[in-house]
């Protein structure tokens, strides 16, 4: 989705259709694309509006509310298997993408209705929620979207549902993998992540980060 305005409370009402999904008619992530005339810190900024906006969208949706894990940034030019972030059974994964020189591609795989659907699944517990099948990976094909667009020099955003499906029924999860076309290591692939847990209220589970660090931070973890 190409964002011409920032009106967060219409990204989050988006995000809401079709991030936190009961159900597999609706993708369980979105790419928000800002373009090229934001900088880094409005884009922390604007996730860190996001993440308050999506909190008051779940409490009268699920009565509970989005609590941070972990916020951060890093350089990473590592591709990844299909897999799901180490969270909360109810969690959701943010990631802001600043411009950069490295090519990558970013896919999704819904695992959920895979196994719904898939007579392997069905038959092997152990390949419905592994989220590498070595020997195979033909069978999850039509499963599987691409986020693209994926413009190398523009800021966007990916809200991913990263919620744990062996676990929980209320929030589907889906995997995620990350693919770098060529590595440089002498230039850098800044990533900026939040990880979101869905709690419930009174209930605590905050990592302690402060949002005006990672808004105002110049530092890059590798």
């Amino acid at each position: 989705m190409e964002i011409r305005e920032v009106n967060i409370k219409n990204i989050a009402q988006y995000c809401m259709n079709n991030v936190f999904r009961k159900d597999t008619d609706k993708p369980g992530f979105v790419h928000l694309d800002f373009g090229k005339q934001i900088g880094s810190n409005q884009l922390r900024t604007i996730m860190v509006e996001l993440k308050t906006e999506l909190s008051k969208c779940t409490i009268t949706r699920f009565d509970k509310r989005l609590a941070y894990q972990w916020l951060g940034r890093f350089d990473q030019q590592v591709s990844t298997p299909f897999h799901l972030d180490n969270a909360g059974d109810q969690s959701f994964l943010m990631l802001g993408y600043e411009p950069s020189e490295i090519q990558s591609k970013l896919y999704l795989a819904d695992y959920h209705k895979f196994s719904r659907e898939s007579e392997a699944a069905l038959k092997d517990d152990a390949v419905r929620f592994n989220p590498i099948i070595k020997e195979d990976e033909s069978a999850l094909k039509p499963y599987i979207s691409e986020v693209s667009p994926f413009d190398k020099d523009s800021y966007k955003i990916v809200l991913i549902n990263n919620s744990n499906s062996k676990s929980n029924r209320e929030t589907l999860g889906v995997f995620h993998m990350a693919s770098i076309i060529e590595q440089d290591l002498s230039k850098s692939r800044v990533i900026n992540s939040m990880m979101l847990n869905m709690i419930a209220e009174g209930k605590t589970n905050e990592n302690g980060s402060s949002e005006e660090e990672f808004k105002n931070t110049d530092i890059v973890s590798i």
